[in-house]
């Protein structure tokens, strides 16, 4: 019996942000042209959450292959760097790489 790895597994990424109070409409106005960008550079994003009570935005996003690597060339992209000022609206935040855990029920 032979096992079959994939050659472009899919890395998922966790980032969430602690959004500047007052601040959510410019910074969802950013975050949506960001987005556009990641799509550009083979990016998929899973699901976005805002909870507002706690200006705390959480975002995931997958990609086909090596994360970091592709982190790397979109980060240079101009149309990325163009878009820096997003940090304006962001106190801080927390990436991390995370699994999908299957659900078997």
């Amino acid at each position: 019996m032979s096992s079959t790895t994939s050659v472009n597994p899919t890395e998922t990424m966790l980032r969430r942000y602690n959004i500047v109070p007052g601040h959510w409409e410019p910074f969802l106005e950013v975050w949506r042209k960001i987005v556009a960008v990641r799509r550009r550079h083979g990016f998929t994003v899973v699901l976005a959450l805002a909870d507002k009570e706690t200006d705390t935005f959480t975002w995931v996003l997958t990609y086909p292959g090596d994360i970091d690597a592709a982190a790397e060339k979109y980060y240079a992209d101009p149309d990325r760097v163009a878009l820096e000022y997003v940090a304006d609206h962001v106190q801080d935040w927390q990436v991390s790489a995370v699994e999908s855990i299957a659900l078997d029920f």
